[in-house]
């Protein structure tokens, strides 16, 4: 197959997109905070003068095309939040004029509007009957933090997708914080799903975007990889489910085969004479690499094989991050399908808000007003409420009353549509990423910060691209995809899509769709610090107009022989940015080195009256590490308090 190439001419852009996207996604796209290098401002410069970018940003619209609806400004970070984080990180609001004081005086701040933050305050309103008052900063448009969705009308069909935190498992009844607080939210153990027009042909589709990226569920999704004579094919070649036919007709060689079987089976086997603990503890002391080839005695393919997932998962190559970290897919390996909320994990941010504000969202305990109803985003900061959240409010400091004071109270300092504001709480939780966090509380002990300079953070590229049918995906028999070459990520998926009563999409090849990429921006043969760097900044001074292109490019060099037109089955593309996604988990951060305590243990005490908690602290990110620690600082304040 000859690949396809697509004009970069401003004139060939306006007669693929339609009117309304057009208009709304010719605008610059830069990325999401990066803290850890240049500012915005100067990589743009950069940028412009080798003549990469032909524009300077202008306000938040460099993010393109947000869809609709009330996530349509808050599509993953956006460029007030980026800009107001460099601020932070560079000490410009040092001085603190013109600092307005609201006179509130709260019980409780919570520092950050997702799940952990939202939970802290879900617990503490809970166990005090509302007695004690919480307010929610939030520096996005919308709550949730990484727990957002993209929503578009297509067609006259609505379709929702996720921005970032997605993927969840059905509690079990244990005791854990996740599982009580899903019974307690009454969230539904059994759903309903697209059906499937039994005169078509079958297809296994999944109905989360993550089951079918390592390929090893294939007894539940299909799967198509594509390879081209760069992966060694002797010609663009698409096979279905290599995992079930032993990899026939794949370019791998015979002792790839074996070792990636090998690799399916012996992944994270418990050595004879070494207890699960012991195991773990040594696993964080090695990369995944030396794990694979080393201790397994794995071929350098089969890390290849696998890197774009644990780089995804984990922020790096496999040759930075903890083994005990890369064994997560392993870990995770069987045959049923992972569960997906339409939005993602925006859902359980949703009902949280609900619990603690019932006029926020439409009233009841009914799933499908829940997953479309609007926000009422004149109830979340409802002065008298017991729980309030203020949108748009960055925090730029926290400190107590009385410097290191235990017994007064804490004040915090947020800017708020250009203008400073000071307010003040018996205490305080910072749910915030430790990448910011670090910088807006100027009393913080040394053993703290140390723990947090040492942690690094990846960026996470999601892209939703609105399809006004599947046709090519179905004539491949490939709802889900893998390739090998090329820059721009490794799979992508369209889903088998939870339905309700007002939510019901049509799962079929000629209506609209949306076809989800996940990826990770990583460099392999770099340190951590470094690759976490240079995916930033990459991100960061990449377009959305160079981004789109690229994405029309990529899905044409792959679906072009299977009819795949841009310019008809293209509705719209939305970049969902992510500048610190990702916790990277280097070797020792689960255990510590050389004795010493791991560094999330230690920024989980906190100091004086406030706490820290965010999910990051647990390694992987997840919704129920995220309210386990929303529950500890609860219960550290509720003491303070």
């Amino acid at each position: 197959m000859k690949r396809k190439k697509l004009s970069s001419s401003s004139d060939h852009f306006a007669q693929y997109i339609t009117r309304r996207d057009f208009l709304n996604t010719t605008l610059l796209g830069a990325g999401a905070a990066l803290l850890t290098a240049n500012a915005p401002s100067v990589i743009f410069a950069e940028s412009q003068a080798r003549g990469t970018t032909a524009h300077t940003p202008d306000g938040d619209a460099w993010t393109g095309y947000g869809g609709t609806g009330d996530y349509a400004h808050a599509n993953g970070n956006t460029w007030p939040v980026m800009n107001a984080a460099h601020t932070i990180r560079d000490a410009g609001y040092n001085k603190l004029p013109n600092v307005l004081d609201t006179g509130e005086l709260y019980d409780v701040i919570v520092v950050g509007g997702g799940l952990t933050g939202l939970s802290s305050a879900y617990f503490i309103n809970n166990e005090t009957g509302g007695a004690k008052k919480c307010l929610i900063l939030e520096n996005h448009a919308v709550f949730g933090g990484e727990c957002r969705q993209n929503e578009f009308i297509v067609h006259g069909q609505r379709l929702i997708g996720p921005q970032g935190s997605n993927d969840f498992g059905l509690p079990r009844g244990g005791s854990s914080v996740g599982d009580q607080l899903y019974t307690a939210l009454r969230i539904p153990r059994e759903f309903g799903y697209q059906s499937w027009d039994a005169r078509l042909k079958p297809l296994r589709i999944p109905r989360d975007n993550y089951t079918n990226m390592d390929g090893i569920n294939e007894s539940a999704v299909d799967v198509g990889y594509f390879f081209d004579r760069q992966g060694g094919a002797g010609k663009p070649t698409w096979l279905r489910n290599i995992w079930d036919s032993d990899f026939a007709g794949t370019p791998f060689t015979e002792e790839t085969k074996r070792d990636l079987q090998r690799w399916r089976t012996e992944a994270g086997k418990l050595p004879a004479g070494q207890t699960q603990d012991q195991f773990r503890r040594y696993l964080d002391g090695i990369t995944y690499k030396d794990y694979l080839e080393r201790d397994l005695r794995l071929s350098p393919q089969v890390t290849k094989f696998i890197e774009p997932i644990v780089g995804l998962l984990n922020g790096t190559s496999a040759d930075a991050h903890s083994a005990r970290a890369g064994l997560i897919v392993p870990e995770k390996r069987n045959d049923s399908l992972g569960l997906s909320f339409p939005g993602g994990n925006t859902t359980f941010a949703r009902y949280l808000v609900r619990a603690m504000l019932p006029d926020s969202l439409p009233a009841g305990e009914d799933f499908d007003r829940m997953l479309t109803g609007k926000i009422n985003f004149a109830a979340l900061d409802r002065s008298g409420a017991p729980v309030r959240i203020r949108l748009n409010a960055t925090v730029i400091r926290v400190e107590h009353e009385h410097s290191g004071g235990t017994t007064g109270g804490v004040v915090v300092t947020y800017e708020k549509e250009g203008q400073l504001y000071r307010t003040r709480a018996r205490a305080a939780i910072m749910a915030s990423g430790g990448w910011i966090t670090k910088y807006i509380l100027p009393e913080i002990p040394d053993d703290i910060r140390n723990a947090y300079n040492d942690f690094l953070y990846a960026c996470d590229l999601v892209v939703n691209v609105v399809l006004t049918n599947w046709r090519f995906l179905y004539s491949l028999g490939a709802p889900a995809c893998r390739w090998f070459d090329g820059d721009f990520g490794f799979a992508c998926n369209i889903r088998n899509s939870m339905v309700t009563d007002s939510y019901h999409p049509p799962l079929h090849p000629d209506q609209p769709t949306i076809l989800t990429f996940y990826m990770g921006l990583y460099v392999p043969g770099r340190s951590a610090a470094d690759q976490g760097n240079l995916a930033r900044t990459t991100m960061l001074s990449t377009s959305y107009a160079q981004y789109e292109h690229k994405i029309r490019d990529h899905m044409l060099g792959l679906f072009g022989d299977a009819g795949f037109v841009p310019r008809r089955d293209v509705a719209g593309i939305v970049l969902n940015r992510w500048g610190h996604a990702r916790i990277v988990q280097v070797p020792g951060f689960y255990y510590g080195v050389e004795g010493k305590s791991a560094g999330r243990e230690i920024v989980q005490k906190g100091f004086g009256r406030i706490a820290i908690g965010h999910s990051e602290l647990n390694g992987h990110q997840n919704w129920t590490g995220a309210v386990e620690h929303g529950k500890r600082t609860a219960q550290q304040v509720l003491q303070m308090v």
